[in-house]
């Protein structure tokens, strides 16, 4: 139930939904195949099936190894995954001729591929694909019925073309709503979790990235950093450059620390909360440092007097608290650092008996 949920919200799982499917029906391909060649051995047909059966491994393999190793959104990626139903229409129209032609079993796979499509072309490609099926439906039924004007031809022709069409349209129209639904969804859910002022996650991101961070046992170090004498630059240079000043602080935070390595949020007001994940103090430093120094050294501008910033860090590492303990332990931290004259970073060190550490340039 959780793999279909993820289906539903996650473009990669139902491509991988997809990958898998390609594998059962080759396994029933085959066995199909190999059923009726024993009734009616054609050498013909062997010979054909042979080289589609190889190609669909080769094809299958390597569009998994890059849609399991490839970033997702990656050129190698976007390539395999929206190549696929083009690869399986040209299997399709090869494979069902060889089982049997309008009569083959495998032949409402149909269906699927043009579901996939849609997937990916809404519903112009869902009706692209339902007239290319169409195509190739009729070429086989013209070269395998051989009275094409009886009533039950005519009235199997017209069911398979029109079932074909139905699902095309019809699955454009449901697949195109429910993208549509999804990305208005998405989108919702990334303004409520975003600070319109910075662009960074807000407070409400980072209550519950915490909690599940500490739920799922991660190891890492909070810490919580504030511009020092904020008001001041309120008061002096308005409040449109302290947005100013907040914007450009968050965008400094967010390109020293990489996606990987943790996560910038904005607590609120003139503060900022940022989770590292890694277990190592001195990387830590290392990172908070940097930071601190990067605003340190920028020169901000208004009305073209200079003048620059610093901050105040405190800093932690997760040792079993709940969120509240941990972001309370992190706020004495951050208080320290305010009261030892600012500009500075003040952390727990675990293995040195909880000793203080105040780092300074």
């Amino acid at each position: 139930m959780k793999f279909l949920r993820e289906a539903y919200q996650s473009g990669h799982a139902l491509e991988i939904i997809f990958s898998s499917l390609r594998w059962f029906f080759l396994v029933v391909s085959i066995t199909v195949f190999i059923l009726q060649y024993v009734e009616d051995p054609v050498q013909i047909k062997l010979t054909l099936f042979v080289p589609l059966v190889v190609f669909g491994l080769i094809y299958m393999g390597v569009s998994d190894y890059y849609l399991h190793r490839s970033p997702e959104g990656s050129r190698m990626y976007t390539f395999m995954a929206k190549c696929g139903p083009f690869f399986d229409f040209i299997a399709f129209s090869t494979l069902v001729p060889l089982t049997g032609g309008i009569e083959s079993p495998l032949f409402p796979l149909a269906y699927l591929i043009i579901l996939h499509i849609a997937v990916y072309w809404r519903f112009l490609g869902g009706i692209i694909a339902a007239i290319l099926f169409i195509s190739v439906y009729s070429i086989i039924f013209l070269k395998q019925v051989s009275d094409i004007s009886s009533f039950d031809s005519i009235v199997n022709y017209l069911c398979q073309v029109l079932f074909l069409f139905l699902i095309g349209g019809l699955g454009g129209i449901i697949v195109s709503r429910e993208r549509k639904h999804h990305s208005e969804k998405n989108m919702l859910v990334e303004v409520a979790n975003r600070d319109y002022l910075t662009n960074l996650l807000n407070h409400r991101s980072f209550q519950e990235c915490l909690r599940e961070d500490i739920e799922n046992g991660l190891e890492f170090h909070l810490a919580l950093t504030d511009i020092d004498k904020f008001k001041c630059i309120n008061d002096k240079y308005g409040h449109v450059m302290g947005d100013l000043v907040l914007r450009q602080i968050g965008a400094m935070i967010t390109s020293i620390i990489p996606e990987k390595t943790g996560k910038v949020f904005r607590y609120g007001g003139e503060e900022f909360a940022i989770i590292l994940y890694t277990k190592e103090q001195f990387e830590v430093n290392r990172i908070l440092v940097q930071v601190k120094q990067a605003v340190a050294n920028h020169c901000f501008s208004c009305e073209g007097e200079p003048f620059s910033v610093t901050m105040s860090f405190g800093c932690c590492k997760q040792n079993g608290e709940t969120p509240n303990q941990l972001v309370k332990k992190a706020d004495k931290l951050l208080y320290e650092a305010k009261d030892n004259g600012r500009n500075q970073i003040v952390c727990v060190n675990l293995g040195a008996c909880h000793d203080l550490i105040f780092v300074k340039d």
